[in-house]
């Protein structure tokens, strides 16, 4: 999580870096293009006036070509020079109070200005320098040798003083020779360096202030993660029931809490049902070894008694031998009993054919009548009840719901079958007038090994897998069956299957 957050704020701070550099970056550009143009606007207004001061100083001091300079006003004026070679430096002249000649100072020229006439292969006629009061004359600006007319340049001084200078050539109307007027850019880099500065300070203090204000922002916002994680390893300790917080649709992070719920409930559930199948793996195989050893230790013990010669006489050896022969049916069908719940387990694919329900509850009637002649059985299957399944499972079901009424109540007890339809399933209820289930929840009826206390007591060889037998068979053929105590007393099984449409039921017929 720390480097979650660690990566949060390298990314806020990166993407704020990189919008506030652009920012200063046009600020700095768009400051420099109009103090440069305001820069330019000066020259070109005063190029002329620049012109007719150098015009003034060339036929008063008689200047021609290779002819000096000076500094124009009432200071210390410069007199001759050499000839003048193309791109060389000018000479610096003397400084003196801004002026427009002799004459006195000339308005229309700013201070610190330069001018130089020259002719169009280089050579300068003359050059004056309007300079500010009380300050030494800056050194003067390098002008390239070749310059065309019109032309804006900035260029560099003489000597490392660092001073640069914009240059704007002008061509003199009168002649064939240029005027170059070129300005000091002192002020515009002394302005661009406060601006660099001011941009540097206000960048980093807006860096700081946002990266301490994220950290704060992301931590917070983070929070709900730490709590997840947190409950994450509470989980993972054995704690299924723990949830995760926040769970609400409204945010990002709700959403994958209430995910995470639905995920974490899913595997409690899951981990619960494997849970309870193996307790009920442990009954079942604990009630198994218990409901064989009955009958296997009667089967040892009567053969022991047979092998040492302790059954005397003929009715002795008959009973011994009887005894182990109910043993074994019972053992035998106790080992049926497994191994259908077995393939029930297995749910193999069923052949599924037609089935005429009605037609399975009169046979088992009739089955339970030879049976139990004694009792009342009564049947009501007016018409065709077809369901889809197998034949002999469905059977099963009936005999085994009919053997659990005759067991399970007095003798002389009515028994009840019906099976009654509708446009979607078929209806099939077992009914006894007997003292009704057990206390407890009728779903236990179904579960293998169930033994009955209180109103029903263990049946004759019954070993508790009839009614999980019923149970499995009917899920496997996509019904359902439930149990209940009827209205007037007795027990009432209900048996729901799926019907199988009467067209196909004609077909198959």
């Amino acid at each position: 999580m720390a480097s979650l957050r660690a990566r949060v704020l390298a990314s806020v701070l990166l993407l704020a870096a990189a919008g506030l550099a652009i920012l200063a970056a046009v600020t700095y550009a768009e400051q420099r293009s109009f103090l440069l143009d305001r820069v330019d606007q000066q020259l070109t207004e005063a190029a002329p006036a620049v012109s007719v001061a150098l015009d003034r100083q060339i036929q008063e001091g008689g200047g021609g070509a290779g002819g000096g300079g000076g500094a124009v006003g009432g200071g210390n004026g410069g007199g001759g020079g050499g000839a003048g070679g193309a791109g060389r430096a000018p000479v610096t002249p003397a400084a003196g109070p801004a002026g427009g000649g002799p004459g006195g100072p000339n308005p229309h020229l700013p201070p610190g200005i330069y001018g130089e006439r020259r002719t169009a292969d280089g050579q300068i006629l003359a050059h004056l320098l309007i300079s500010y009061y009380g300050h030494a004359a800056p050194a003067a600006p390098l002008i390239p040798a070749h310059v065309a007319p019109g032309e804006l340049l900035t260029v560099g001084s003489v000597g490392s003083s660092g001073l640069r200078y914009r240059i704007y050539i002008h061509h003199d109307p009168e002649d064939a020779a240029l005027t170059v007027v070129a300005l000091p850019l002192r002020e515009v880099d002394d302005t661009l360096s406060r601006l660099l500065l001011v941009e540097v300070l206000v960048v980093a203090g807006t860096l700081v202030a946002l990266g301490i204000g994220a950290f704060f922002v992301v931590r917070l916002g983070l929070r709900p993660l730490d709590r997840m994680a947190a409950t994450a390893g509470e989980i993972a300790a054995g704690q299924l029931s723990r949830r995760v917080t926040p769970a609400t649709p409204r945010t990002e992070i709700g959403r994958l809490g209430l995910a995470l719920n639905a995920m974490l409930e899913r595997l409690e559930q899951a981990f619960a049902q494997r849970a309870a199948s193996e307790e009920r793996l442990r009954r079942f195989l604990a009630d198994a070894s218990h409901e064989l050893r009955t009958p296997l230790a009667s089967i040892r013990g009567y053969a022991e008694l047979f092998r040492i010669g302790a059954t005397r006489g003929e009715t002795e050896t008959q009973t011994a031998m009887r005894r182990i022969e109910d043993e074994s049916k019972r053992m035998g069908v106790l080992v049926e009993d497994l191994l259908t719940l077995a393939r029930l387990d297995e749910a193999p694919a069923l052949t599924r054919v037609p089935v005429d329900l009605a037609t399975l509850a009169r046979d088992a009637v009739d089955d339970a009548r030879a049976t139990a002649p004694e009792r009342a059985i009564a049947v009501e299957a007016p018409g065709p009840a077809i369901v889809s399944g197998d034949a002999h499972q469905l059977r099963q079901v009936l005999a085994n719901l009919l053997r659990n009424a005759l067991v399970h109540t007095p003798p002389a007890t009515p028994i009840e079958v019906a099976v009654e339809q509708d446009p979607v399933s078929v209806t099939l209820r077992v009914r006894d007038h007997g003292p009704g289930l057990p206390d407890g929840s009728p779903a236990l009826l179904f579960e293998r090994f169930w033994r009955a206390e209180g109103g029903r007591e263990r049946g004759k060889a019954g070993a508790g897998l009839g009614l999980a037998i019923v149970a499995g068979v009917v899920a496997a053929h996509g019904g359902r069956v439930s149990a209940a105590n009827a209205p007037g007393g007795g027990a009432l099984f209900v048996v729901v299957l799926p019907m199988v449409p009467v067209s196909e039921a004609r077909s198959s017929v």
